[in-house]
């Protein structure tokens, strides 16, 4: 894989069958939830697109474990009330694992302002910045 500024990578569950996401230039891509237990045996539910191609021999995939490289991709939904970020994971490279669950990603980029250091409602100590 090309190197990039952000890398993905997640071995987890599908949760369900891809649905049209969306179309652009004439190639489909599709969307669909993966579950990735953590270590804490919680689970993360992310958000996957593919593309047809990619997908195709994999299908169904419902309950197949599976392992994907890609990236990170996010926009502002405004088409409801108020702006909503939507984050997904475009998959670049899919193909069945039967390696435990993994939730990994690589972002590279500038500090847009200073970190802000926070802590939780149940008193984690956390860091929010924007890249």
């Amino acid at each position: 894989m090309e190197e990039t500024r952000n890398l993905v990578q997640l071995r987890g569950t599908a949760a369900r069958e891809p649905e049209l996401s969306h179309e652009n230039h004439g190639q489909r891509f599709y969307r669909f939830p993966l579950s990735i237990r953590r270590l804490s045996g919680q689970t993360d539910t992310l958000h996957v697109i593919a593309t047809s191609e990619l997908l195709e021999p994999f299908l169904p995939i419902g309950g197949k474990h599976l392992a994907l490289e890609g990236q990170l991709r996010s926009f502002n939904n405004k088409s409801g009330v108020g702006s909503k970020l939507v984050i997904s994971v475009l998959a670049r490279v899919l193909e069945e694992s039967e390696e435990e669950d993994l939730n990994y990603i690589q972002l590279r980029g500038v500090l847009c302002k200073p970190p802000v250091l926070r802590r939780t409602p149940l008193g984690r100590c956390i860091s929010d910045m924007m890249l």
